[in-house]
């Protein structure tokens, strides 16, 4: 699904990390064994269009089977499972049935369903009623693999988890989304040798190097008194008119609640989106009551928050499997394309949340939605894994003494997402691949964030843009608050580059941000070493 890129934009140092890591996987593995899968198909009917797998994670293609039915006909449950959901999705119905190690099936554009989320099924139960146009898809994890080799049975299971992934690789293969996530038993070293790595000075002098080269906008438009001027025109920053037609999707980031997100800090009214069509998104699902930055009374009856299905959440369920988030946020998206058809949705997200939205916006491409979207800005979210969570890491349940002053500091430790943004190990996640064609991606980052250092913030292959921060302390959460980039989302918005800023300027906030993140890498290593100690 994405292809692992360098952490912090550095391939060469990335590369020999991998190369003592894979050596060291290939002395301390055991071998895996295979298991025997066979798929009931799930009618008797003439496949009309088999699978056809894209030439890239966001290419064209035919992601499962797609049957010939004269009429309604039975659907059936490929094989034994869970139903994990039963439902519409955008005004069409779906079912979804999780067959263990990491393999689902997803049941397609039904007209009936007769199964409910929970319910166990055996292969060959009838679950559903469907006619012209029914759609079977197999996923392992999140990889899309071709549904007739199950058909035709194969070895499949453990045995993909140790070999390569399928082709578009896959972000946590074999583990099924939402299972409960703990560190691997050689974390804990390896965040220590990725954080010695990152010390060494050539590699911190290159990586720096290539992040000013990233955050330089040669492309760029000149701004001046709040009026930008570019190809497409001159656009006032300073007046900006209701938009029409534009969904606004907020995602907040680790440890905020329904009642609180920094995401709030970039004003959505401001930005020229009605309150009604503002949304907050919700890790329990859904949206939040009353979207972050708006007031209660700006909100009609006819408000997007009110339509769909408004579900508080709480600081501790950020801390949930990402991809179980993303696969919410996915969802939240279509639906409110179905509420607002024609409608174009831009989403904005803070720290945790941007890497949730990067997921989501995977997910959306699998399932061929990707145009309902406009523009994404991600504000100092840790793509490239955060140097807190590889603290985290190479801490593992040790050190007592920092429990014992700060008891909340080991339950985020351990906290699924957290462990998922560590830079290393064996449940991390993968930078983000390229953005979907069509979608306007833009990364900021924050030049002396001190939560999630300004390199681990770049997005490859979308647009990146590196902010200055006045007060250390607090940059994080103040990131989204910041003039700049409240000026960064109006440009991409409206079509423009970013604004040009000096190669001087970039240089010197480029450099804050690496000293930040070796500060952050020190005390990856001492805490490794506390703990071996302690």
């Amino acid at each position: 699904m994405r292809p692992r890129s360098a952490k912090r934009s550095n391939p060469k140092r990335r590369r020999w990390f991998f190369i003592l890591v894979a050596i060291f996987t290939l002395v301390v593995a055991p071998p895996a064994e295979a298991e025997e899968v066979e798929w009931l198909a799930p009618v008797d009917a003439e496949v009309a269009d088999p699978f056809r797998a894209p030439s890239s994670p966001y290419g064209a293609g035919n992601r499962g089977l797609e049957y010939l039915l004269e009429g309604p006909t039975a659907i059936r449950a490929v094989d034994d499972g869970q139903v994990v959901f039963a439902g519409s999705v955008a005004g069409d119905l779906f079912v979804v049935i999780d067959h263990g190690n990491g393999l689902r099936s997803t049941l397609a554009y039904l007209s009936e369903i007769s199964v409910v989320r929970g319910q166990h099924v055996r292969a060959g139960d009838a679950v559903a009623i469907a006619s012209q146009g029914f759609h079977l898809t197999a996923r392992w994890g999140e990889v899309y693999i071709d549904p007739a080799m199950l058909i035709a049975g194969v070895e499949i299971g453990v045995a993909l988890v140790a070999g390569p992934a399928p082709a578009g690789g896959a972000r946590v293969p074999g583990r099924r989304v939402g299972e409960p996530i703990a560190r691997g038993r050689f974390d804990p070293p390896l965040a220590v040798l990725d954080s010695a790595i990152h010390l060494s000075p050539t590699v911190m002098a290159i990586s720096s190097a290539e992040a000013a080269q990233t955050w330089y906008q040669q492309d760029c438009t000149p701004v001046s008194g709040g009026v930008a001027t570019g190809p497409a025109g001159v656009i006032d920053l300073n007046q900006i008119p209701v938009v029409p037609d534009r969904i606004l999707i907020q995602v907040a980031g680790l440890g905020s609640s329904s009642d609180d997100g920094s995401i709030g800090k970039l004003e959505p009214v401001a930005l020229g989106y009605s309150a009604d069509d503002v949304v907050g998104f919700s890790y329990n699902g859904g949206c939040i009551p009353q979207p972050f930055g708006v007031a209660p009374e700006a909100l009609g009856p006819g408000a997007l928050s009110h339509l769909l299905g408004p579900n508080v959440y709480q600081g501790s369920d950020t801390f949930t499997d990402i991809q179980l988030s993303a696969l919410h946020l996915a969802d939240l998206v279509e639906q409110a394309a179905a509420e607002r058809p024609g409608a174009s949705i831009d989403l904005v997200a803070h720290s945790l949340g941007g890497v949730v939205t990067s997921t989501a916006l995977e997910i959306l491409d699998q399932r061929g939605r990707s145009e309902l979207l406009g523009t994404v800005m991600t504000i100092g979210s840790p793509h490239q894994g955060a140097d807190l969570a590889t603290i985290g890491s190479a801490a593992a349940g040790g050190l007592p003494g920092v429990n014992a002053v700060l008891p909340h500091d080991g339950e985020i430790r351990a906290a699924a997402s957290v462990i998922q943004l560590s830079e290393v190990g064996t449940h991390s996640l993968d930078p983000p691949g390229p953005p979907p064609p069509g979608v306007n991606v833009v990364a900021v980052a924050g030049a002396m964030d001190p939560v999630v250092a300004a390199p681990a913030a770049i997005w490859d292959a979308a647009t990146n843009v590196l902010v200055p921060s006045s007060n250390p302390i607090s940059a994080h959460g103040d990131l989204p608050g910041l003039a700049q980039v409240r000026e960064a989302f109006l440009l991409a918005r409206s079509g423009f580059a970013p604004a040009c800023v000096g190669l001087g300027e970039v240089i010197v906030n480029s450099a804050a941000g690496a000293v930040t993140a070796a500060g952050e890498d020190l005390v990856t290593v001492a805490a490794g070493i506390a703990n071996w100690l302690g």
